[in-house]
């Protein structure tokens, strides 16, 4: 919902009340245009601060806005910087991790061919 709609459903609701109850209300003539120059006056201050809270509302939404996005970007950019620096500092790891993967294959090779070694020599 927009803030032009909020406003005119409040401008309308004013006057649909104002009038309301001016018809209601038994008084004489003098009596209602004196209530009716009174409660437009009042029906104008009031539209005036509505009119100036909508207009204060529609910049901080703004101001938020912009200022999400920024952040937004900010954090977007931290993130990708921190997972490049892990990277980085992750590639001496991965190295020696490969190494010990190989030295076991090894292992496991030579223990393999002990082993049918072994066998070979008890039959």
């Amino acid at each position: 919902m927009n803030a032009k709609s909020i406003i005119l459903g409040a401008l309308i609701g004013g006057i649909a009340s104002a009038a309301t109850a001016i018809i209601l209300a038994p008084k004489s003539g003098r009596e209602l245009r004196q209530d009716i120059a009174a409660k437009s006056g009042e029906a104008g201050v009031i539209l005036k601060e509505l009119a100036y809270n909508a207009t204060d509302l529609l910049q901080s939404v703004q101001v938020l806005s912009t200022e999400g996005t920024t952040l937004l970007k900010d954090l977007s950019t931290d993130i990708k910087e921190s997972v490049a620096n892990w990277n980085e500092e992750m590639e001496p790891e991965k190295a020696r991790l490969k190494e010990e993967i190989k030295d076991m294959q090894k292992t496991i090779s030579d223990l393999e061919k002990t082993l049918k070694k072994d066998k070979k020599e008890s039959n």
